[in-house]
């Protein structure tokens, strides 16, 4: 026996059902249940497609889908980290490379005038400010796409989430650990490291939430080639 569109359909319902929210890792399950439920009716044909979705289901143990959705993250947030190393690789060459010691020679000269605390504390904030407001709108728009098309893809989770995660944890760990009040008494190697720990703030805000979601089409379409279909 084979299953019907219909029982495919019943089948997305019921990963849903089961807290799998993402299309993709659904059309996997989906994929693995169909197959074992065409096995189980090679031996049961008399079976009933609910008792033998049921029965299928219980291979998946007490956790039920729980275990293969946290393993589909762990691979996807690699691949993930695998693109952000990509582009950071590709920002540390020419004629990026040429911005990257400019940025860092203005925040290093910037740090022996006057007022310079007052200076810093006002790029954070400015830097900070213009990140949220490209987060705010990428989630409006994100939302809107789900909402649209119905589906949601983990990667392409992971590459909002992940984004948000990297300039938060950047953005606090170098405002509170990293800039003084008295920049007039730091060594010329503290300085160099605030300069270059602002710059890169920059760098990851941009490749985290300007040029991955920019390219993340291409990079979602490569993953899923069905994307391209949405």
């Amino acid at each position: 026996m084979k299953l019907t569109d219909t029982n495919i359909t019943e089948l997305y319902k019921f990963t849903r059902k089961h807290y799998v929210e993402h299309y993709d890792v659904q059309t996997e399950l989906v994929d693995h249940l169909a197959n074992d439920i065409e096995a189980i009716w090679e031996e049961n044909p008399n079976l009933s497609f609910e008792k033998a979705r049921d029965k299928s289901f219980k291979k998946f143990g007490v956790f039920g889908f729980m275990n293969v959705v946290e393993e589909k993250q762990k691979q996807l947030q690699k691949k993930y980290l695998k693109v952000i190393l990509y582009f950071v690789k590709e920002w540390f060459k020419l004629p990026k490379l040429i911005l990257t010691f400019l940025l860092i020679y203005v925040f290093y000269i910037l740090q022996k005038i006057p007022n310079s605390y007052t200076i810093f504390v006002s790029i954070y904030i400015i830097i900070f400010t213009v990140e949220l407001v490209i987060m705010f709108k990428t989630k409006i728009s994100f939302n809107k796409k789900v909402k649209c098309t119905g589906k949601r893809w983990m990667l392409e989770d992971i590459i909002e989430t992940q984004g948000y995660g990297n300039i938060l944890f950047f953005s606090y760990y170098l405002f509170y650990f990293t800039l003084p009040k008295d920049f007039d008494k730091l060594s010329m190697l503290r300085s160099l490291f605030i300069a270059f720990g602002l710059t890169i703030t920059i760098i990851v805000g941009y490749i985290s939430l300007i040029l991955i979601p920019k390219k993340s089409k291409k990079i979602l379409e490569e993953q899923y080639p069905e994307y391209k279909l949405v």
